[in-house]
C-alpha cells in the first residue's frame, strides 16, 4: 500500500511538472503594428509561426495608420514591457536606437539572402537594429475608361490581357516614364465640374502630404530635402528645387483644382475605384483592391519632372525588438522567420503584395513566368525602381520631426498658404526640434 502511495504521488508530481513546465512554455510574444492589410498579413505570418513553435503566441496590438507613430512613441518610451516586437517605419530606426528603445539584433541571424541595401538602413552608428520585412514600390494608377471617354491617350503602361518580360517592363520604366508636366496637362483635361462641384478629379496622391511620397518631388530637381548632417534645412526644404515642387503641389489643389484634399489613407483607391478619380500614385499593395472590382486600369511607372532626374520613394516597414522586452530570444527568433525565412518571407508576400528584399523571391519575380501577366508583372516595375531609381528618407534621429513639419507644410500649401511661408516655417519648426533632439 505504501508502495502504491509512492509510485502515485511520484505520478502525480511529475504530472504537475509537466503541466508546470507546459505552462511556462506557453509564451506570449506582443508586437504592436497598423491596423489593416499589414495586421491580416502579420497574422498570416504569425499563424505559420505558430504551427511550427507550439507554445509560443504572437498577439498583434494593431493601430490606425495615424495614430500608430505616437503610440509607438509613446510607448517605447515609457520603456513598455507590454511590447515584445515593434513595426518600425525604415527612416525611424535612427530615432529608436540612438535614445536606446530597439535592441541590437542578434549577430547570429544570417541577412545574406536580403538585399544589401535594405539591410543597411536598419543601421545606426554602424549597428544593426532591425531588420527589413520588405520594400516598397509606388507606381501609376489611371482608369482606362475615363481616359478615353475625354479623348485623351492614357501613359504605356501595363495593362490586363498583355504580357510583359522583365526586359520590355525595363524598357518601359527607362524611356516611356511620364512627366509631373504630362501628368498636370492630363488630369486638368480629366477633372470633371458639375455646377461648380467637382465630380470628377484628374489626379491624386495616396498618401496625402507625407514625406516618404513627395520626397521625390523636390529631389528629382536636385536638392534633397535636409543637408546630410541630419539637423538643417535651411538652404534644402526652402531651395529653389523644394519651391518649385511645392508650387505644383498647390496648383494641384488651387490654381488647377485637379486634386481632392486632405484624403486619408485608402480613400484614392476608393475614388479611383468608383470612377470619381482618373489617376493616383500609390503602392502596389492597391493591386488586390483594384483587381477585385470591375475597373480597367492600367499601371505605369512613377512620374518625375521634366528636365529632373528619376526619383522614386522606396523604404518601407522593418521589425525591431523592443530593449524593454523580457523575452529578446523569443522575440528575435520571430523576426529572423519573418525576415530571413522561405516560408515567413513567402506568406507576407502573397498576404500584402509588397515588393519583397527576399533576394530568391527578387529573383523569382525577374524570371518566373508566374509574373509574366497582369497584374503580377507590376511587381518588374518596383524591381527596376529598387535598382535604378529609389531614393532612400534621410537618415536623421529627429526623422519623427522632420515628417510632422514637412506635413504639416505641404497640408498648409494645399489649403492656399503661400508656398514661401510654409516653407519657411517648417525649416523653422524642423531645426528647433532637431535641436532639442540632439541634445
Amino acid at each position: 500500500m505504501k508502495m502504491i502511495w509512492k509510485t502515485a504521488a511520484m505520478a502525480g508530481l511529475a504530472a504537475g511538472l509537466l503541466a508546470t513546465s507546459a505552462l511556462a512554455a506557453d509564451k506570449t510574444l506582443n508586437m504592436i503594428v497598423i491596423e489593416g492589410g499589414d495586421t491580416t498579413a502579420m497574422q498570416a505570418v504569425a499563424d505559420s509561426y505558430e504551427a511550427a513553435h507550439p507554445g509560443i503566441k504572437i498577439k498583434l496590438q494593431s493601430y490606425p495608420f495615424a495614430q500608430f507613430f505616437q503610440v509607438a512613441e509613446l510607448r517605447l518610451r515609457s520603456k513598455d514591457k507590454g511590447i515584445d516586437l515593434v513595426y518600425v517605419d525604415a527612416p525611424l530606426v535612427a530615432s529608436y536606437a540612438s535614445r536606446g528603445f530597439l535592441s541590437k539584433i542578434d549577430q547570429g541571424i544570417d541577412t545574406s539572402t536580403l538585399v544589401q541595401a535594405s539591410v543597411d538602413a536598419g543601421k545606426y552608428d554602424g549597428t544593426q537594429y532591425a531588420l527589413p520585412i520588405n520594400n516598397s514600390a509606388q507606381v501609376l494608377f489611371y482608369n482606362k475608361a475615363l481616359f478615353k471617354a475625354a479623348g485623351i491617350t492614357p501613359p504605356d503602361g501595363l495593362t490586363a490581357g498583355q504580357s510583359a518580360s522583365q526586359k520590355q517592363v525595363d524598357e518601359l520604366a527607362s524611356s516611356k516614364r511620364w512627366t509631373w508636366e504630362q501628368i498636370a496637362d492630363a488630369a486638368r483635361k480629366l477633372t470633371v465640374k458639375d455646377n461648380g462641384r467637382t465630380t470628377q478629379y484628374g489626379f491624386s496622391v495616396e498618401q496625402f502630404a507625407e514625406l516618404y511620397q513627395l520626397q521625390p518631388f523636390g529631389e528629382s530637381l536636385g536638392t534633397d530635402v535636409i543637408a546630410p548632417d541630419g539637423v538643417t534645412a535651411e538652404g534644402y526644404l526652402d531651395s529653389p528645387a523644394w519651391t518649385k515642387a511645392a508650387t505644383y503641389w498647390s496648383n494641384l489643389y488651387n490654381e488647377w483644382g485637379v486634386s481632392p484634399k486632405g484624403l486619408g489613407y485608402g480613400e484614392a483607391a476608393q475614388l479611383f475605384t468608383t470612377g470619381k478619380l482618373a489617376m493616383f500614385v500609390g503602392g502596389t499593395w492597391n493591386l488586390p483592391i483594384l483587381s477585385a472590382t470591375s475597373v480597367d486600369y492600367g499601371v505605369a511607372p512613377y512620374p518625375y519632372f521634366a528636365g529632373g532626374k528619376v526619383l522614386t520613394p522606396t523604404g518601407s516597414w522593418y521589425v525591431g525588438v523592443n530593449a524593454a522586452s523580457a523575452d529578446q530570444q523569443d522575440a528575435f527568433d520571430f523576426a529572423k522567420y519573418l525576415t530571413t525565412s522561405d516560408e515567413g518571407t513567402r506568406v507576407w508576400f502573397k498576404a500584402l503584395n509588397q515588393l519583397p528584399v527576399y533576394k530568391p523571391l527578387l529573383d523569382e519575380i525577374s524570371t518566373s513566368p508566374a509574373f509574366d501577366t497582369f497584374p503580377q508583372d507590376v511587381f518588374r516595375l518596383g524591381v527596376y525602381d529598387s535598382l535604378n531609381t529609389a531614393k532612400a528618407r534621410p537618415v536623421t534621429a529627429a526623422y519623427g520631426q522632420l515628417q510632422d513639419a514637412f506635413r504639416t507644410a505641404f497640408t498648409d500649401i494645399s489649403n492656399g498658404v503661400p508656398v514661401a511661408d510654409a516653407l519657411k516655417s517648417a525649416v523653422q519648426k524642423f531645426e528647433a526640434a532637431a535641436k532639442r533632439v540632439a541634445q
